[in-house]
């Protein structure tokens, strides 16, 4: 429960805050109210807006934020949404101390004070690895004993032997292959998913007999998944490998986690306008949440979700199933118009050019950008000439890394509207909270928001079509 610090409380209010945000509005008469948030969650950053609305009984507020320079962008993007007036960020990391005046709007605030930290031991990531074939055990096992900070705990052959496994090791990690004795990956999944709730990694030979099998385990909540390693490829798959199970034992959330109840309703849009969206670990499920709330009718759509070949026609295919518009894997040269959403090829990189007022997408085979192919900052750059001709909204969604961050700002300062996804949403705060970081985001949104709120961008703005 929210607990608002008003004048109620004290003319001189005194706090001690250590890696929290304290909030402020200030109303016109120059009375404030406050409160302290332990996490930069939007719902937590609304609730106190629409609390301090309702105590004052006016809407334009000014509101300041004071705490961790990782927290107060994404709780001051939140707050610049409901006031016409600058909000006023001071960074202070660690802890400080604030002198507060309820009466007077004003505050006081101490540097950040050093705070000897007693030292945290941190536990290596257990991580079990779960194959029939003893070539792809002995390679991941060799991955990983070799990384610091991950232990194998057990492997298994067999998927009858892998519940007594996690009795016994209680691992934070599972890898996972799909095609096993017994029964498949998948579904072990189902089994052992909701009752052990273990982030688990996907192993896959990336095929197309594969493809739909992975998709699957990822909506029954996979974390993600990998390629089977080849010994000529250790040197490049290995640091994927290692980021990947890091990852999945810091998050411990997964995709049917992370779903709310009330998500706003979605209106028309405007066909005019053209979405881009970005995304990664995590992506499949946001992109196929969102994508299935919007309506019958939707402007031009492009995605790059990191995805490797094959994989990418699969999920076109399996969005195209579920959805009113078309949905399908980009081809070279073809035209960007409404009610077809363009899912950019697995190894490959898409942009946008303009041919004479027209729309079209180029696959290419250029260089990794970021290290991934396809990338959202690749994409997103090709956009940025088109803001003079086309009403622009950019979404950046859950993953991991800072991919599109970059050209995401330069959309913004193009005149784009930008959603990032919240944390609370996200498999992995990656991707938004390097967007957001930066400044490139207007709106932070709960991944079962977003449809709605695209919807409600595509409008914001019409740009005049040059001759």
């Amino acid at each position: 429960m929210l607990k608002l610090l008003t004048e109620k409380d004290g003319a001189k209010l005194y706090y001690k805050i250590n890696n929290q945000a304290f909030v402020v509005a200030v109303n016109r008469a120059g009375k404030a109210v406050a409160s302290i948030l332990e996490n930069d969650s939007p719902h937590k950053v609304k609730n106190f807006i629409q609390i301090a609305q309702d105590t004052f009984r006016e809407e334009d507020l000014t509101y300041k934020v004071i705490g961790p320079s990782s927290s107060i962008n994404a709780v001051s993007t939140v707050l610049a949404n409901f006031s016409p007036n600058e909000v006023k960020k001071v960074p202070r990391d660690g802890e400080f101390e604030v002198m507060f005046f309820p009466a007077d709007g004003k505050l006081r605030v101490t540097k950040s004070l050093v705070v000897q930290k007693p030292e945290v031991v941190k536990k290596d990531v257990k991580v079990l690895i779960v194959d029939d074939s003893k070539t792809i055990r002995n390679l991941l096992n060799k991955v990983f004993t070799k990384a610091p900070g991950i232990e194998v705990c057990a492997m298994a052959e067999k998927p009858s032997e892998v519940e007594e496994l996690i009795k016994k090791h209680k691992p934070d990690v599972m890898t996972l292959d799909i095609h096993m004795p017994e029964m498949t990956g998948v579904d072990l999944l189902k089994v052992i998913g909701p009752k052990y709730n273990i982030p688990t990694i996907m192993v896959t030979s990336i095929s197309i007999e594969e493809g739909p099998l992975v998709l699957e385990a990822l909506e029954l909540g996979a974390f993600d998944y990998i390629q089977k390693p080849e010994v000529s490829q250790l040197s490049v798959v290995a640091p994927i490998l290692i980021e990947k199970v890091k990852e999945a034992a810091h998050s411990k959330k997964t995709a049917s986690q992370i779903n709310k109840l009330g998500a706003r309703p979605v209106s028309e849009m405007n066909l005019d306008s053209l979405v881009v969206v970005g995304s990664s670990t995590g992506g499949t499920n946001a992109l196929k949440d969102i994508l299935t709330k919007l309506p019958s009718h939707v402007p031009p759509t492009l995605i790059v979700q990191h995805i490797p070949p094959v994989f990418s026609k699969a999920f076109a295919d399996r969005m195209n199933s579920l959805c009113p518009f078309t949905v399908k894997e980009a081809e070279d040269g073809e035209t960007v118009e409404a009610n077809k959403v363009l899912i950019a090829p697995g190894g490959k990189q898409m942009k946008v050019v303009n041919e004479g007022g027209i729309f079209r997408v180029k696959i290419t085979d250029d260089e990794p950008v970021n290290r991934f192919k396809p990338s959202v900052d690749y994409l997103f750059k090709s956009v940025v000439p088109l803001t003079k001709r086309k009403h622009v909204v950019s979404v950046m969604l859950t993953g991991m890394g800072k991919d599109g961050a970059r050209e995401m700002l330069a959309l913004k300062n193009a005149g784009a509207e930008t959603i990032g996804q919240d944390e609370e949403s996200c498999v992995v705060y990656g991707m938004p909270k390097e967007a957001a970081r930066i400044g490139a985001v207007n709106y932070v949104e709960h991944k079962d928001d977003i449809a709605s709120r695209i919807a409600e961008l595509s409008w914001e703005t019409k740009k005049e079509v040059a001759s």
